[in-house]
């Protein structure tokens, strides 16, 4: 009985000792491994900083063809939205009531031309007559006062013919430059009246060059002022049309004019640019950005836009200190530029900052630098 109790005794006892030996084991706590953070290295340079300003498109000319005449359209000699050429027919008004007009005053013209004749071989009749005495000199004054009022007569009759030829060549309205042609506001049978509303037929643009038309504040006009009195090479450098796709037009422009005041009701200025339109792509009308490299920032501190945190106004990064250890600091930040960010206080030349975008990493935790590859930059708007 003895053994078997003892044997009993021993299987406790060692079941007791694995039991307490696994426990121990379960309950010693395992080495953290530190995380690796990407890193920027912050160095002063030179930044172009870029603005972005709302502006449409408008031809280069827009002009609207107007009717001069009242009448029937007769024809339409183009189709919407193609190229013509200078003096190509667009649009026929039903000439017959014009031609009336001109046969009307063309006759008239004749019966001038006619009483001209008469009065001219009058007063050739009784000139020899009056150098001989046989005729007084009244009849002499009255028949050279004939021919002078049939010349004015058969003058005015000329010009009356003429402005009757010209309103009759308004019943054929001609493209007078080259360009793109707009869909028609009337139609076939339409009557048109010069004074009317159907007096427009159609716009037709010069499409060669095209302007973008944007408005900036005054404190935006006296800020690029400045610019260009400093002799900033980057000012204005390099003009972009960037369109509702967000494709940028291919061909650079240039700032063409801007207004000669401050519109007092907005606060702001009219600016218009010019682009080289030789595949006539743009058209007028268009919703687009213009954008420019405004001026530089000397010497400016900047840092990936993930790298800055915001809090109620408050703007923060993480710094690494010698033993890659985070640490936060408050600084203070300027222009956008792409997908960075300018910052005017808080850091130094030199200081690296983790990008540690949505990895949640406290200050104070240790971690594994790694160089932070930055993703292709695109111009972005300036914050004014």
């Amino acid at each position: 009985m003895k053994p078997t109790i003892y044997r009993l005794l021993s299987l406790l006892f060692l079941l007791s000792s694995t039991l307490w030996t696994a426990c121990k084991k379960e309950a010693a706590p395992e080495k953290s491994v530190a995380m690796q953070a990407p890193f920027v290295t912050v160095e002063a340079a030179d930044v172009p900083i870029y603005s972005e300003y709302a502006a449409q498109t408008a031809g280069d000319i827009d002009l609207d063809l107007v009717s001069r005449v009242d009448g029937t359209l007769t024809g339409i000699h183009f189709k919407d939205g193609q190229f013509v050429k200078k003096g190509q027919l667009l649009y026929t008004i039903d000439p017959l009531p014009f031609e009336t007009q001109v046969e009307q005053v063309r006759g008239q013209v004749a019966m001038a031309q006619s009483r001209l004749a008469n009065a001219q071989e009058e007063l050739n009749r009784i000139k020899p007559l009056a150098e001989m005495n046989a005729v007084s000199k009244r009849e002499l004054d009255a028949a050279t006062a004939d021919l002078e009022a049939a010349k004015a007569n058969y003058k005015s009759a000329k010009a009356s013919l003429q402005n009757q030829q010209l309103e009759k060549s308004y019943c054929q309205i001609k493209a007078p430059m080259d360009g793109i042609i707009g869909i028609s506001k009337v139609n076939l049978g339409d009557y048109i009246n010069r004074m009317g509303a159907t007096s427009k037929l159609n716009t037709l643009s010069k499409l060669d060059v095209v302007s973008a038309k944007f408005t900036v504040s005054e404190t935006q006009y006296l800020q690029h002022l400045k610019a260009l009195k400093a002799g900033d090479k980057n000012a204005f450098d390099q003009v972009e049309l960037v369109l509702s796709d967000g494709s940028v037009h291919p061909h650079k422009g240039k700032l063409d004019y801007a207004d000669n005041r401050i519109d007092p009701s907005t606060g702001t200025m009219t600016i218009k640019a010019g682009f080289p339109n030789p595949d006539k792509t743009l058209r007028s009308g268009q919703f687009c950005k213009v954008r420019f490299a405004s001026h530089t920032e000397k010497n400016a501190l900047v840092v990936p836009q993930k790298a800055v945190t915001e809090m109620q106004g408050i703007f923060q990064v993480n710094t690494l200190n010698d033993k890659n250890v985070l640490e936060l600091k408050i600084v203070e930040v300027g222009s956008k530029v792409g997908e960075n960010w300018v910052i005017t206080k808080g850091l130094n030349s030199g200081d690296r900052v983790a990008v540690i975008g949505n990895q949640f990493l406290q200050p104070g935790v240790p971690v594994v630098p790694v160089p932070y590859v930055a993703e292709p930059l695109t111009k972005s708007t300036q914050a004014n």
